[in-house]
């Protein structure tokens, strides 16, 4: 069947109930992508403009595209239900170490320098090198500015509230996908504790004599597909960056949604995280393919392309120093690493004519084959990365499944036992922060706390020579960071996970 043969309209699939009370849910939208536009804008302010007409002229951009998202008609939401959503959006983030309540896997020792860096020095800067902090640093500069005011303390807590607010929005958006309560717990259920069978991974690589509740499961093959509790405690900028995309198609894929929006979504995500836009373009394509562009789409999809042309030419500079490449997995490895990871979910989930099936399980299912071969950058991150979108939508129709009533019980009985051995990876994850001491406060910037534990690895993906940036975003007589890093980044040790390598 052609990819166009079934377009997706309103009569194909019954849309969530509308509550005649509550908040908008277009507006909860608009709120969500209006956020990642205002981030757009203070790139501007992190390198150096200061013309006050560019500035009018973004906030008439930002004020377009949140009045298009708002006119569309996505009905209603309690409120009680949008708060419960924030409410465990916070403590999940909380428990991933934002806020410096619990503890923080080492990949934050790199973030909490690049927000100290961006709290102390003056905009725009460049480092001793001459190099300028070239990163997908959406997540950071909101937090970045609460800390230049308030210091380190409240750029912990603003970091806790902008990540927990937005994943917050997400899950009370996504809740509408649902129309009973039932289906709604169920599919939050689903989705939280989804993960692969990372512990038979480690069973099969024969990974598992020394096996800790606290150990972090995913590196037994050779990629990785992160579980949603991972990516909340280890990435929460590349798990909002894929999710807020997947949401949009799925919303769109119900007949809820005009197709520009979800097109929109692609450039306001890229500045946390590229990987989200690239794992979003074929599901943007299949909408794309599948119904024609209109006037109203534009709305939202021009202002979003304007906002985000600085940022994309940003992130851009400099491109050899990451470099897109083939990776070579072992055939062997390859297929055992998609048969624990992908394929039994696949499989036990698959069903042509349900709700987020057939055409878009097929997008789910090339996506997952595909990731693991492509390499950006010196590690694994695009596989753990651009696979966000797609392992989400599985999760969410894995959910929607189990939640209806037209699953053969065999089938169910097979889905639920995936879930729960998948569900291990997650809630090792959530030992470690309850049980681990919480990460120290940095005393040290970037550069050296990447020494601290990558200094192995090139600072490409962080940095780029200032003269490599082009010209018409290139900041013009930046600061020279004079910072003088302490012969130690930390007051005591930060305590790793065990893992099985």
């Amino acid at each position: 069947m052609s990819i166009h043969a079934h377009p997706i309209v309103a009569a194909d699939i019954a849309p969530a109930r509308v509550m005649p009370r509550g908040m908008s849910v277009a507006w909860l939208l608009a709120a969500l992508l209006g956020w990642l536009a205002l981030d757009l804008v203070l790139l501007l302010r992190f390198l150096g403009f200061a013309q006050p007409a560019l500035y009018l002229a973004a906030a008439v951009a930002v004020a377009l595209l949140v009045r298009a998202i708002a006119r569309e008609d996505l009905g209603r939401i309690a409120w009680r239900r949008v708060g419960l959503c924030i409410a465990i959006a916070l403590l999940l983030c909380a428990l991933g170490g934002e806020g410096r309540f619990f503890y923080a896997n080492v990949d934050w020792q790199v973030r909490d320098a690049v927000l100290r860096d961006m709290a102390i020095h003056p905009w725009p800067f460049v480092y001793a090198g001459g190099d300028l902090l070239r990163a997908p640093l959406g997540m950071y500069f909101v937090p970045g500015l609460a800390a230049k005011a308030g210091g380190q303390g409240a750029g912990d807590v603003a970091l806790l509230a902008q990540n927990g607010l937005l994943i917050g929005l997400l899950l009370a958006i996504g809740s509408t996908l649902f129309e009973s309560g039932r289906a709604r717990m169920i599919a939050l259920a689903v989705f939280l504790g989804f993960s692969g069978l990372d512990i038979v991974g480690q069973l099969l690589r024969g990974h598992i004599g020394g096996f800790a509740p606290t150990a972090h499961l995913e590196g037994w093959g050779f990629s990785q597909f992160s579980s949603t509790i991972t990516l909340i405690f280890w990435v929460p900028q590349h798990a909002l960056a894929g999710w807020v995309p997947a949401l949009a198609y799925l919303l769109w894929r119900s007949g809820r949604l005009r197709s520009g929006v979800l097109f929109a979504t692609l450039p306001l995500v890229a500045l946390w995280s590229p990987f989200g836009t690239i794992g979003a373009l074929p599901f943007a394509f299949h909408a794309l393919l599948a119904r024609r562009i209109g006037w109203r789409d534009l709305g939202a999809v021009i202002p979003a392309t304007l906002l985000a042309l600085p940022a994309l030419l940003y992130l851009a500079a400099a491109p050899d120093a990451v470099g897109v490449r083939f990776y070579p997995i072992p055939l062997g490895n390859y297929v055992l690493f998609e048969l624990v990871e992908a394929v039994p979910f696949l499989i036990a989930g698959w069903a042509w004519r349900a709700r987020f099936g057939g055409v878009t399980l097929l997008i789910v299912g090339l996506c997952l084959a595909v990731a693991p071969l492509v390499q950006i950058g010196w590690s694994i991150d695009f596989a753990m990365r651009a696979s966000i979108p797609a392992l989400a939508i599985l999760a969410v129709h894995l959910g929607d499944r189990l939640a209806g009533m037209d699953m053969p019980k065999e089938r169910r009985a097979m889905l639920l036992r995936l879930l729960a051995i998948g569900s291990i990876t997650g809630l090792c994850e959530i030992a470690r922060a309850v049980t681990f001491p919480t990460s120290p406060v940095p005393h040290c910037g970037f550069s050296r706390a990447w020494d601290e534990t990558f200094g192995a690895y090139p600072k490409g993906s962080y940095l780029a020579p200032i003269d490599r940036v082009p010209a018409a975003i290139r900041p013009v007589d930046p600061a020279v960071a004079a910072d003088r890093d302490p012969l130690a980044c930390y007051d005591r040790a930060w305590r790793l996970p065990p893992m099985f390598l």
